[in-house]
This record gives C-alpha cells, structure tokens and sequence, in this order.
C-alpha cells in the first residue's frame, strides 16, 4: 500500500502541499485531480521519490520512498512530460531497461506495442508527444511494477490510443494487482476507471471518497414546472446550478432527499427525474460555486471594510464638532 501521510512541500517560503494524506492500495486506480496549479504534479513528483517532502512521509508497504532504489524498483513511473536519451532507438531503450530492471518482460512490451505500433528502429528525438508518451508507458509497465504513478498520462493522445490505454491500464490492474494513482485532466476517463478519487484544491484535499460516492455528492434533476418556476425556487440552499427550456427545468443539487422533492412539488413541480451527474460536470460546478462564494465572501469583506471607514469619519467628525463646540464655549 502507498501511504502519503501529512505531506508537505513548498519552493522556496512559498507552500505548494499543505498536509496531505492519501492512501492506494494494491488492486485499486486512484485518480487525483483539481485545477491547475493546484499541486498534482508536485504530489505525484513526492510519491514517485523524486521530490524530498519538507514535512510528512511517503511510505511504500512501510518503507520509505525517497532516496531508497529498493522501493523504486517496485514503482513504474510516466511523468507529463518524458525524456530518454534522445538519439537511442525504441528497441535501444527496449534493451537498456532490459539490463537495469530484471523483471523486465520484453513480451509483454511486444504486446503492447502490437496495439500501439511505434517504429522500434525509430530513433526518440522523431517521436511525436504522443507516440513519447506511448513508449513510456509500455517501459513502464513492461517492468511489472507494483505501483504505477501516471501524470497526465492520455496527453497527446489521439481518442483511439486514449481508449486502448484506459483497457491496457484496468487489464494490467486486474492481472497484476497493481495500485495506481493517476492525475488527469481526462475526468471522462478517470470516471470509467477509478475506484477512488482525491480532489485536490490550492495545495490542500477538498474531497476525498469513492468513485461512487464522488458521483453522489451532486445530483441533476429535470423538473418541470408547467407554470414556470417562482423565485422561490432560486432561493433554495440545496441548488449550485439552474436553467430552463420552457417549463423544464435542470437543477443541480447538493443533496436530493423528500424534504426537497416535497419543496419542489409545493412550489408547483408536476415531474421531477433524478439523473447521474458526470465527474466532469461535478467537477465543473463545484468550482463555479466555489468562485461565486470567493466573490461573495470579498464583496462582503469589502463592505464590512466600507462601513468601518465610514463609521470612524463619522466618530472623527463628531469629536471635531465636539472640541469646536468646547473652544466656543472657553471663549
């Protein structure tokens, strides 16, 4: 099991992790994901023993990561990015990996390579982002790794290839009990994958749960309200998001229970339909009410900073007419 406990990291005074803690286990696909910038990657360079942690731990099975070539000969990694030695072939790479790690499968990369068919007498600095990309995740895996830590790992794929991944990945999973944690903006393909998802916000875990339960956090409904919809209805709590086409509504709610369906039919709802909502559109209005409440929260901290100057010219003005008032009376 990979156990990040209480991690943190930051560059230079400036903190990029603040006190993270996660869990994979072995047999399981954990999806990170979050805005930009919202430290994925500096998280994943930690788990991978790339980046030293300033506070908290990185623990494989118990031991620790960084700076351990025992751990890390159990960890295949493709980061966003990848880099060989760009004048080897594929086949030279084939052979190098071959050479440091022992249980390295050359049939197994020859497998892969069937359904990704890239040149192996074609040297690396030629390939294309995507066609790196492929390579590195066939060197990975061809590893047989016990974890696998993936960054970004559909970028520069075509749908295709994206699609011929995602069943390499769940097959390698399930053949070889192998824990991954994958980040990815891809939130189609990690909703079809993942048995737990973290959502990573500023440095810090906002959510972290099941898949399943991730999808239940949100719910859709298609309302209609043959009258159309008062006021009313936009006032409710439950609701992050609202819009019509004629008398049917679309709401997005935090939590659907009778209490709302019977507020729902009180303000004249005729139908009201349940729908799944997708981790993307999770995803996409939880960020949307986020920004409206930051903006909510400044405008009333703009007010409140209005008032306080306001009422100190007021106080200041009143102790002026007051001390003119006192000078008058001296005279």
């Amino acid at each position: 099991m990979i156990e990040v406990r209480n991690v943190v990291k930051g560059y230079t005074r400036t903190p990029v992790l603040k006190d993270i803690s996660l869990t994979v286990e072995r047999g399981e696909i954990h999806g990170l994901i979050g805005e930009n910038s919202a430290g994925k990657t500096t998280l994943i360079k930690c788990v991978a023993g790339i980046y030293r942690t300033d506070k908290g731990e990185v623990l494989y099975d118990g031991a620790p990561v960084y700076d351990n070539p025992e751990v890390k000969e159990k960890i295949g990694y493709v980061a966003d990015y990848n880099e060989y030695i760009p004048y080897y072939t594929i086949q030279g790479m084939v052979s190098m990996y071959r050479k440091f790690y022992p249980r390295f499968n050359t049939e197994k990369f020859n497998s892969f390579n069937q359904v990704f068919e890239l040149p192996v007498n074609k040297r690396i600095h030629t390939l294309s982002k995507g066609q790196k990309m492929r390579l590195a995740f066939m060197l990975e895996v061809s590893k047989e790794p016990d974890y696998l830590i993936l960054d970004e790992p559909t970028s520069g794929l075509d749908p295709v290839a994206k699609a011929r991944f995602l069943e390499m990945l769940i097959t390698e999973v399930e053949n070889q009990d192998m824990g991954v944690l994958i980040s990815s903006h891809n939130l189609e393909g990690l909703e079809k994958i993942c048995d737990m998802v973290t959502m990573m916000h500023k440095g810090e875990v906002e959510r972290q749960m099941s898949m399943e339960d991730m999808k239940n956090t949100l719910v859709k409904l298609n309302v209609i309200f043959e009258c159309g919809a008062g006021k009313e209805l936009y006032s409710l709590p439950q609701i992050l998001k609202i819009s019509n086409v004629g008398s049917i509504y679309t709401l997005v709610v935090r939590e659907y229970d009778e209490e709302l369906s019977a507020k729902l039919k009180k303000l004249g709802a005729s139908l009201i339909e349940p729908l799944d909502v997708s981790l993307e559109e999770m995803f996409v209005i939880l960020e949307e009410a986020r920004e409206r409440e930051t903006a909510g929260n400044e405008t009333r901290d703009k007010e409140t900073r209005a008032k306080g100057t306001r009422g100190k010219e007021t106080r200041e003005k009143k102790t002026g007419d007051k001390d003119a008032e006192n000078e008058e009376g001296e005279s």
